[in-house]
C-alpha cells in the first residue's frame, strides 16, 4: 500500500527539497505536495518516477503489512527432539526490481516538441521524433513510452491528412468535371487546418508533460 510518510521520510533523508524532487522525477511540484500530504494516491508511473529520482526500490515507498503473530500451542506430552536434523537450505533473497534510469523531463518534452519539425519540412514530424526516441529510449526513464505515444499520434495524423487531401482533390475534380466549377482555396484551407490541428495537439500535450503527466495522446505505437 502507498505510504505518504515513507516518501516524505526518504526525500528528507536524501536531502531533497520538493522542488528538486519535482525536477529530478519529472513529476509536478503540486503533485508531490499532494502526495506527501496524503491528498492523492499516485499512479504507477508516478510512483516509479519518484522511486527512480530518490534512487530507491519501488517497494521502499510502500507500507509493508505487519506480520501476523504466531500462536504457540503447548504439546500435550513432551516429545523428544531428534538427535540431528538436516540443515535447511538458505532462503534466496527476493529480487528487487528497480528502474535504474535517470529522470530527465527535458528529454520527454523535446521528444514531443520535435514533432513540430513538420513546419520545416514534411515527414520530419516522423523522422526527428523517431531518431530521438531511438537515442533516449534506453537511457531516460519514460522516454520509450512518451516516444511511442508521440510517434503513434504523428503516424495517425499523417494518414488522416493524406486521405483528407485526397478527398479534397477528388471533390475538386468532380465539381469541375460535372459542373464546371473550380473550388478555389478549399485545398489550402484543409491543408492549413490539418497543420493547425497538429500544432495545437502537440502544444496541449506539451502542457500535460510540464504538469508531470505521462498519459499524453490517445494512441501509441
Amino acid at each position: 500500500m502507498f505510504s505518504a510518510e515513507r516518501i516524505l521520510a526518504i526525500r528528507k533523508s536524501k536531502g531533497f527539497s520538493q522542488e528538486l524532487l519535482a525536477e529530478q522525477s519529472g513529476v509536478s511540484l503540486r503533485t508531490i505536495q499532494r502526495v506527501e500530504q496524503g491528498e492523492t494516491v499516485p499512479r504507477g508511473h508516478t510512483m516509479q518516477a519518484l522511486a527512480t529520482a530518490l534512487d530507491v526500490p519501488l517497494d521502499a515507498l510502500l507500507t509493508m503489512p505487519a506480520p501476523v503473530a504466531e500462536i504457540a500451542i503447548a504439546p500435550a506430552e513432551p516429545v523428544a527432539a531428534p538427535t540431528s536434523l538436516p540443515a535447511a537450505p538458505p532462503l534466496a533473497a527476493a529480487p528487487t526490481t528497480s528502474l535504474h534510469l535517470p529522470a530527465d523531463p527535458n528529454v520527454l518534452q523535446l521528444l514531443n516538441l520535435s514533432a513540430l519539425c513538420l513546419l520545416v519540412f514534411p515527414f520530419l514530424n516522423l523522422l526527428v521524433p523517431y531518431l530521438l526516441w531511438r537515442k533516449h529510449r534506453h537511457d531516460t526513464v519514460h522516454a520509450d513510452e512518451v516516444g511511442r505515444r508521440v510517434l503513434g499520434f504523428q503516424v495517425l495524423w499523417q494518414v488522416a491528412s493524406f486521405f483528407s487531401y485526397l478527398m479534397v482533390l477528388l471533390l475538386q475534380a468532380a465539381m469541375f468535371f460535372y459542373f464546371g466549377v473550380a473550388l478555389k482555396g478549399v485545398f489550402l484551407g484543409v491543408f492549413v487546418l490539418t497543420y493547425l490541428v497538429n500544432v495545437v495537439t502537440v502544444g496541449y500535450n506539451q502542457w500535460l508533460l510540464r504538469q508531470g503527466r505521462l498519459d499524453i495522446y490517445p494512441v501509441r505505437l
